[in-house]
């Protein structure tokens, strides 16, 4: 079985976590983490803000990967509820309370600011209807030098057409200088040129953004969009400029583009891109189910980008003799000048088995059970490595691999998508797989599986080896002291963005192994640069992903999913 990555609890239900992360919960002598102090953002005892006030007090109880910028500003998706017996989710409507939320941990004291929630945030402009926010489909992410924050929104229609139709139920959302705005949406039918898709028949808008867009350098937002001409449906990855509001799309790669280096192969899938400095990267693919020709690619933000390969398939694999690269991973990430990723050489396969989510969005749940109610065996490489790319130079350097340490898997797996009948503009549901790597230079910090034992592991430059962060052995309470006594780590959930300038967040998720009283939070250290680590004793960078088996989130493709 393998992950998903979505962390949620009840304070007091039992959370019925799959057998083989409760293997990894049987008693040991719990370790503590390696002299870090953590300090918590968010977990099941704090009360949920809300745009507008409600009848009852909802608490947080399930976390997605949060995001955190180089002062310590932490954006995060969460969803809250009553306690048992509280009687409903809030007023105005009641059910539960989700959002998009921000906390600076670089301030002491600092509280909890609401950016986006389903209880009474209207979405910003264009907006004739007074629409407000129902959903959020993937994980925010916050810019690396700056507070604005980007997400996905799903919402009531926001424009009525002259025929009195009503349109627009989908885009993505950033607020540089704080002010809430729409970045892109799907009214580039609707005659909002600003949305329109760049080299398409005019009129041509957006039909859903897959994963979760990102901004850079402030006010560039950087996305990968799906689109639908003459019947036929499109995707790739683009960027516009929101501190000008009629300022266009720009396209940085689109299906039927040339692959640079692929040997007249065109782009058949794309994955959300990455931005930082004035440069994005991506990866891309001729063929995503059985790719080709392909691998990431840099370009920088400005008009008709050209894009530069750093890695491709079939580029020799470093530390490996005689092989060559046949995949990567979709979640990239870079700090301006290096890439952390995950790639896979080599024809071996293996398989894991995986079984339905049993929480998050109840129409994905109830169809994963009915195409899959005994679960599934799934196919994914068995030679599989950490790495970290320098795109100046173009070195790549190999972190740790398969087979080599103990480490048996560096992937994720999750079952995302629409479900039939829901949506006809989401891609469709089924399982897909992802590794989690948070890079800063040349020190990375990835999330690997030891045989049962889901784990954070790190290599850096100035130290040898890899080193153990954080895995399933640990106790609960050497990372939230208000964890049930007794419980260890069962899930540690990262995103590419949970490392930034000493700043680590993560998402973690205890039990207890016998009573299964279970807590859940989101937390931040501030870990010493790598150069001190060594007379410290301690070890540590970004975190990795939920590790927790067969857990699925996310309403649709292209990277994260969602509640």
């Amino acid at each position: 079985m393998r992950a998903g990555l979505e962390f949620s609890t009840c304070m007091t239900a039992v959370l019925a976590l799959p057998i083989a992360i409760g293997a990894a919960l049987v008693p040991q002598a719990a370790r503590a983490t390696p002299m870090l102090t953590w300090d918590t953002v968010v977990n099941n005892a704090i009360i949920a803000p809300t745009s507008t006030p409600q009848q009852k007090t909802a608490y947080y109880f399930s976390y997605n990967q949060p995001a955190v910028n180089i002062s310590g500003e932490v954006a995060f998706r969460a969803r809250a509820k009553p306690l048992s017996g509280g009687g409903g989710g809030g007023g105005g409507g009641g059910g539960t309370v989700q959002g998009v939320y921000t906390r600076d941990m670089g301030q002491a004291g600092s509280a909890i600011q609401v950016l986006a929630d389903n209880k009474g945030t209207v979405v910003p402009a264009p907006n004739t209807t007074g629409a407000t926010f129902v959903e959020f489909p993937s994980v925010p992410r916050i810019d690396q030098s700056s507070s604005t924050v980007t997400f996905r929104g799903q919402s009531q229609p926001v424009y009525t057409l002259l025929d009195g139709t009503k349109t627009g139920t989908s885009g993505v959302f950033t607020n540089p200088g704080g002010t809430l705005i729409t970045g892109v949406n799907q009214l580039g039918d609707a005659g909002f040129t600003q949305f329109q898709v760049p080299n398409t028949p005019v009129g041509t808008g957006f039909d859903q953004f897959p994963g979760a867009p990102a901004s850079a350098d402030g006010s560039t937002l950087v996305f990968k969009g799906n689109y639908t001409v003459n019947g036929v449906g499109d995707t790739g990855v683009f960027y516009r400029n929101t501190a000008s509001p009629t300022a266009p799309v720009v396209a940085i790669a689109q299906s039927g583009e040339a692959i640079p280096g692929g040997g007249g192969a065109t782009f058949g899938s794309t994955a959300p891109p990455t931005a930082a400095q004035g440069k994005v990267v991506f990866t891309g693919y001729n063929n995503e189910a059985a790719p080709t020709a392909g691998g990431i690619y840099i370009a920088p933000l400005k008009p008709s980008p050209t894009l530069t390969p750093l890695v491709s398939i079939g580029q020799a694999v470093p530390g490996v003799s005689g092989q060559t690269f046949t995949g990567f991973g979709e979640a990239l990430s870079f700090d301006g000048k290096n890439v952390g990723f995950w790639g896979s050489w080599g024809s071996a396969t293996m398989t894991v088995h995986m079984t339905c989510p049993t929480e998050g969005n109840a129409a994905r749940t109830a169809y994963c059970l009915q195409q899959y109610p005994n679960g599934v065996n799934l196919t994914e490489p068995k030679n599989q490595g950490i790495f970290v790319a320098d795109s100046t130079t173009g070195q790549i350097k190999m972190i740790a691999q398969t087979g080599q340490n103990g480490f048996t898997d560096f992937l994720s797996w999750n079952f995302s998508g629409a479900v039939p009948g829901t949506s006809t503009d989401a891609e469709p549901a089924r399982w897909r797989s992802s590794a989690y790597v948070s890079s800063v230079g040349d020190n990375v910090v990835f999330l690997g599986q030891k045989s049962t034992v889901d784990g954070l592991y790190a290599g850096f430059d100035s130290q040898p080896g890899v080193q153990t962060l954080l895995d399933t052995t640990f106790s609960g309470q050497s990372v939230d002291p208000a964890a049930p006594t007794g419980s260890l780590i069962s899930s540690i959930g990262l995103e590419r963005d949970g490392y930034r300038n000493g700043w680590l967040a993560i998402t973690a998720t205890m039990l207890d192994p016998t009573t299964a009283e279970s807590w859940a939070g989101i937390y931040v250290a501030n870990v010493p640069e790598p150069g001190t680590l060594a007379l410290l004793g301690s070890f540590a960078l970004a975190f990795g992903a939920v590790r927790r088996r067969g857990w699925g989130r996310g309403p649709d493709a292209g990277g994260r999913a969602g509640l």
